[in-house]
């Protein structure tokens, strides 16, 4: 692993774009969730080398750290405590874990649209005319191979509120963590994000004003979730399984 595979988290909103469609639901978790990373990135992690870089994707984040870092309890805490907080606006997020560069790349942008940058002195946001173009400008590995380890998943059936990891980097996690590897998908392995512990998840959840949540109570939350939007088996099978929740037709109330 090269010195510059900096860790990162995509998170989004799961179920985005149903939820759009039945009322604030969708608005409610994507600002919970920025709430939540604005919280972590300021009260917990201000200043190098913990600091943390978080770039917006429609309703997904981006959260990379600073620097490559050995141990991934750090960032599988931050991962859990995203993912337990968007329960609380009764929404519920799916995270993927990896590593890889990231960079600025605004620079490689063609010449007119740096220099329309330049003049309306914003890096990201050009004019045309009397509407605007937005741009991202951070892009790299990292975040390709996050995608990638989600969308692998998703294409093996592995659907729900999962925290994803692959199976070669999970073992670098503290044993508090619970790491169960997909069935269909061996190199890959999701997190129990309700059940997991560590010090780490219990000093941020603390410096954010966060509620401890049993995983009782995040069982109710999940299964009011399913019960409510009328989630079929092949997503809440996935998401109660690998959260070491009872799951299947008999565990449904």
């Amino acid at each position: 692993m090269e010195e510059d595979d900096r860790w990162g988290i995509w998170v989004d909103v799961e179920g985005f774009s149903n939820l759009w469609s039945a009322g604030d639901l969708a608005a409610r978790g994507l600002n919970q969730l920025m709430r939540l990373i604005f919280a972590i990135g300021r009260e917990c992690y201000p200043r190098e080398p913990e600091r943390l870089f978080a770039h917006q994707t429609g309703d997904a984040f981006y959260i990379a750290s600073s620097f490559h870092e050995r141990n991934l309890d750090r960032c599988a805490s931050i991962a859990i405590a995203l993912m337990r907080g968007a329960t609380e606006v009764e929404c519920v997020s799916r995270a993927a874990i990896s590593e890889g560069p990231l960079a600025d790349y605004s620079g490689t942008r063609p010449r007119e649209i740096q220099d329309a940058c330049v003049q309306g002195g914003d890096q990201d946001v050009v004019s045309l005319g009397e509407g605007v173009m937005t741009l991202q400008s951070v892009m790299g590995q990292g975040l390709i191979n996050a995608v990638t380890l989600d969308k692998i998943a998703s294409n093996a059936a592995c659907k729900g509120s999962l925290l994803l990891i692959s199976t070669e980097i999970a073992r670098r996690l503290s044993p508090g963590f619970v790491v169960r590897t997909l069935r269909a998908v061996p190199e890959v392995s999701a997190i129990d994000w309700v059940h997991s512990t560590s010090p780490l998840l219990n000093a941020i959840e603390a410096a954010i004003g966060a509620a401890p949540s049993s995983p009782a109570d995040i069982e109710v939350r999940l299964r009011s979730y399913i019960a409510r939007h009328g989630l079929k088996s092949s997503w809440s099978d996935p998401t109660l399984e690998y959260a070491g929740l009872p799951y299947g037709v008999h565990a449904i109330p």
